[in-house]
């Protein structure tokens, strides 16, 4: 039986409250993650626990409110080791420690912009050492 009347427009919204729950999309900023995520690369990221080789979205413990893109280098009793993948530009764990297990929240899933590069953010064996951080903005728009 096709959805009519007012309950369509209602199932939709409550569909996407409920996705927003357990999806989100950022904007890649900063060089600290190229090749793999360059500036202005759109995330769609999930709500997962971190495992190593991820790439996760995580709180800059340097700047409250500020989002990090990294790879996961280690999880361990001490918490969640950040690594950029571009050693040359990005600040890590090597310089801010570990990061708290339960404040690493998102995995990232697929870039969905530009369209040149829509794919999956596949997670890596090979962690680099890093230094500058690749920073997200939630804000990032979904087409565009």
């Amino acid at each position: 039986m096709p959805l009519r009347g007012p309950s369509w427009p209602l199932l939709a919204l409550l569909a996407v409250l409920v996705a927003r729950r357990w999806l989100d999309v950022v904007e890649v900023r900063g060089r600290s993650m190229a090749p793999g995520l360059l500036p202005g690369d759109r995330l769609l990221v999930v709500r997962a626990r971190p495992r190593p080789g991820d790439v996760v979205l995580a709180p800059d413990p340097r700047r409250p409110g500020r989002e990090l893109i990294k790879r996961v280098g280690a999880v361990d009793a001490r918490g969640v080791h950040l690594r950029g993948d571009n050693p040359a530009a990005s600040t890590d764990a090597r310089a801010f420690g570990a990061v708290s297990i339960d404040a690493v929240r998102w995995r990232a899933l697929a870039r969905y912009w530009p369209a040149a590069r829509i794919g999956r953010v596949r997670p890596s064996a090979v962690i680099d050492e890093g230094g500058e951080s690749a920073c997200a903005f939630p804000e990032a728009l979904f087409g565009g």
